[in-house]
């Protein structure tokens, strides 16, 4: 997909095959246009795990992939917050959530969390 492209905030879901949540579902635009931004794609990149592969063979994921999983389970809490608890949850705070939760790995460089160790 490109980022150059613009599309309606409500939108067909856009499925992300996932080797843990089993099927990521992305029905915002907005979500869709910072997933499909070159600062995103770029963590498909970066290992999650650092030097774990080493180690551990199956640590092979990617920091885009762990990212997706953020959002899904940022997604999953917030639509039973949304049934369970309507007088509570407000659900204009859904969308800053799920931007939060996608986005909260996008300044981290490979291996920065080794380093910081290394480095303090």
């Amino acid at each position: 997909m490109s980022s150059n492209k613009k599309r309606p905030t409500a939108i067909s879901p856009v499925v992300f095959k996932d080797p843990v949540h089993d099927y990521i579902h992305v029905k915002n635009s907005l979500i869709l246009n910072l997933i499909d931004a070159k600062e995103f794609q770029r963590l498909r990149r970066i290992k999650q795990l650092g030097t774990s592969q080493y180690t551990f063979h199956g640590a092979e994921h990617s920091r885009f992939s762990h990212s997706l999983g953020v959002y899904e389970i940022a997604r999953l809490i917030t639509d039973r917050f949304a049934r369970e608890y309507p007088k509570l949850w407000n659900p204009e705070e859904q969308l800053i959530t799920l931007c939060a939760a996608l986005l909260h790995d996008i300044d981290h460089r490979p291996f920065s969390q080794t380093f910081e160790k290394i480095f303090e």
